[in-house]
């Protein structure tokens, strides 16, 4: 027990020498942050004095915007209320300038509470003022909130490609960064696609500007450098700037900056084990976020990392409060209606930027146009005669083809009457061929035909005799003859059709043909039509034909005129060298 209490005592001792060492360390830094608490303060007084006289005039909108712009370091809910006072008394008055100013104190402050949809449509609306009256800090500015908003988003293209037109901006017309802050935004964005060592960069050039200028925004600066070593496991150095931004958001009575570095001081405590200070942090959140419009995101994060400290040490009913509190703070921030609003509100802004390119491309085209008119003016003259001159030789070229055209279809008719003389001359030549083909096939139905004829008559003597035996086999003889009466009848019946088919005109259509059937019948009739002009030519005729060869889809007349060819200079040659 003596050892216990030994313990307790002296780690009180320890605890006590830590927050001396820290209060020696913010000394300094609170008399800085008071001084500049106090000029904050009494900006914002002069201001409230001169807004209590001014008129309802151009020069009141302008003292509310400036007022709006005091408080959106600390007190995002009274800039708001100052800048929509501007905003509306600058749109009664049709006060283009102070309109501007007041709707980039406002859509900056709608990004801080992820209102992105109202953000988009008021700095959309002043970059296009800002660029058509040439004001390159503001045209600057609401660019680089539109990247915040890109980033948060996820759309890391579109926001690097703002940002980038802002730099180019600041850049060309010398703007200074303390007006027109980059580097913050360049930072979360690289933090966001995970370039941690770009991302430590551009905030540390943010916190130094802050710092070195006694810029408000310190804390914010702060937040992030925290924030961004705690995701790449610096803890000692998260602790540090966390403490600094708490530190700054106390003293500058910054209400959304605060919230945001006692969830990240809760998360540090509850990875290194701390649970009591990680809870203590945690409800701290809950408990200041009460009426700060910033408080959705962290009071997720707050509901979310006490719901899990309490599960793991099993205390149900306390994690079930909290998870209803992340659910409900959850259901705020990522409402499906504002993501469409955002969806809507971009593409609007593309369509916009569209409608800008293409009346930049007409007013471009209508120039070089007016040029060009300027330019051919004078040689119109000498165009007009040159398209006579063309105009006539065309004229003389298409009566001219017109002739060529009819002389070319003469000359087709003609050509196609010459090979169908051809064919028929053709044809008579084969004539007396294909008269002695079909003579023999006739000779044996003849011959045949009268057999058959003796057989009957020997037939019914037989049956008057009662040889029913002797007739039945003169009957199967008869048969025998009906069947080669009827083959020698098809064959003559095949040759009449090759010499058809071979005088008529080709229909171009293909039908199933038998090519073994084609070129035997086409054979035998080159054979007798050169028998019939020269009876002295003999040739010895071998076919070997393929019997498993099937019917082929061609067109018959065509590829039997080939086979025919073929056939007469094959036997023309054979007779040639005969001789």
């Amino acid at each position: 027990m003596r050892v216990y209490f030994q313990y307790i005592y002296f780690k009180t001792i320890y605890l006590n020498m830590k927050k001396t060492i820290f209060l020696i360390a913010f000394g300094l830094m609170s008399i800085f942050a008071w001084s500049q608490a106090d000029i904050a303060t009494s900006q914002a007084n002069s201001l409230k004095k001169a807004l209590a006289q001014a008129p309802n005039d151009t020069s009141r909108v302008l003292i509310l915007a400036q007022l709006s712009r005091c408080y959106t370091a600390t007190n995002l809910r009274i800039a708001e209320a100052y800048s929509q006072k501007g905003l509306a008394l600058a749109a009664k008055i049709g006060y283009g300038n102070g309109k501007l100013q007041c709707a980039l104190s406002l859509g900056f402050i709608k990004v801080r509470t992820y209102d992105h949809a109202k953000a988009l449509q008021l700095l959309f609306e002043a970059k296009e003022y800002a660029e058509s009256n040439r004001k390159f800090a503001e045209h600057a500015k609401a660019i680089s909130y539109v990247t915040s908003i890109y980033a948060m988003n996820k759309e890391y293209e579109k926001a690097l490609k703002y940002m980038q037109q802002a730099k180019n901006i600041q850049e060309i017309h010398h703007i200074s960064e303390v007006v027109n802050p980059i580097n913050l935004p360049l930072g979360v964005i690289y933090r966001d696609m995970g370039y941690a060592d770009s991302a430590l960069i551009f905030f540390h050039k943010a916190y130094e500007l802050q710092t070195s200028n006694e810029l408000p925004y310190m804390s914010s600066a702060a937040f992030y450098l925290a924030d961004m070593y705690a995701k790449i496991g610096q803890p000692e150095n998260a602790f540090q700037y966390y403490r600094k931004c708490v530190y700054y958001s106390t003293h500058f009575k910054n209400d959304y900056a605060l919230p945001r570095a006692q969830l990240g001081l809760a998360k540090l405590f509850e990875k290194t084990g701390k649970l009591d200070s990680a809870i203590y942090y945690s409800k701290k959140v809950l408990s200041d976020n009460t009426e700060n419009p910033y408080s959705y995101m962290t009071s997720f994060g707050a509901a979310t990392l006490l719901a899990e400290i309490y599960d793991r040490d099993q205390r149900p009913g306390e994690a079930l409060k909290y998870h209803k509190m992340a659910s409900t703070a959850k259901d705020s921030l990522f409402s499906i209606d504002k993501m469409r609003q955002i969806e809507k509100i971009m593409y609007e802004e593309k369509d916009r930027e569209m409608v800008l390119q293409r009346k930049l491309e007409a007013n471009r085209l209508a120039f070089q146009n007016k040029i060009r008119l300027y330019s051919l003016s004078g040689i119109l003259g000498a165009i007009l005669v040159i398209l006579f001159i063309v105009y006539r030789n065309n004229r003389q070229k298409q009566q001219a083809n017109a002739a060529l055209q009819q002389t070319l279809f003469k000359l087709q008719t003609t050509q196609a009457q010459l090979i169908q003389s051809e064919k028929l001359a053709s044809l008579g030549e084969l004539t007396a061929g294909i008269a002695h083909e079909i003579q023999n096939p006739l000779n044996f139905v003849n011959n045949f035909a009268e057999v058959s004829a003796e057989m009957l008559d020997d037939m019914k003597a037989d049956l008057q005799a009662g040889k029913t035996a002797e007739a039945a086999e003169i009957a199967d003889d008869l048969q025998v003859n009906l069947q080669k009466i009827n083959h020698h009848g098809q064959r003559a019946a095949a040759i009449v059709k090759g010499m058809l088919e071979h005088s008529r005109s080709s229909s171009g259509v293909k039908e199933p043909t038998d090519l073994n059937a084609l070129a035997d019948e086409f054979l035998r009739l080159a054979y007798h039509g050169l028998r019939a002009k020269d009876s002295s030519f003999n040739a010895i005729m071998e076919t070997h034909f393929d019997p498993d060869l099937s019917k082929i889809d061609v067109i018959p007349q065509d590829i039997g005129r080939v086979v025919l060819n073929l056939i007469n200079n094959a036997f023309y040659a054979a007779n040639e060298k005969a001789k």
